[in-house]
């Protein structure tokens, strides 16, 4: 029982790196191959422990640190441009992170700007 114990606490503690890692670095370019080879372990061993562990995977869970990330700056109001936005939260691809947002907010980045902050077009 107690090794079990173990393994359970050490899956969870390698989680949580994760984590903290993936909420330190959400601006930084992340591939799982460098969480793993930073670990010391495989990327299909992470990704599996991950998934088990939080019910995401770590580059689901990535995407969702940068969007609601993204989604706190365009709640500020006059906070950029979109392109600029997307920079900060780690997207080079304005398109892509457009896309990301719509499917996981229902809406572009523009439109969930001016509906929540009544900020006209720029």
């Amino acid at each position: 029982m107690y090794k079990a114990n173990y393994k359970t606490t050490n899956k969870s503690h390698i989680v949580d790196r994760i984590k903290n890692y993936l909420n330190e670095n959400y601006e930084q370019k992340i591939s799982l191959e460098q969480i793993a080879h930073n670990m010391y372990l495989s990327p299909v061993y992470i990704s599996k422990l991950f998934k088990e562990e939080t019910g995401e995977s770590p580059i689901n869970y990535l995407i969702r640190i940068r969007l609601e990330r993204a989604s706190k700056i365009l709640l500020q109001g006059n906070s950029g441009s979109i392109k600029s936005i997307a920079y900060q939260v780690g997207y080079h691809d304005v398109y892509h992170f457009s896309k990301l947002f719509k499917k996981y907010y229902g809406m572009s980045p523009l439109h969930f700007r001016e509906k929540v902050t009544n900020t006209p077009k720029q």
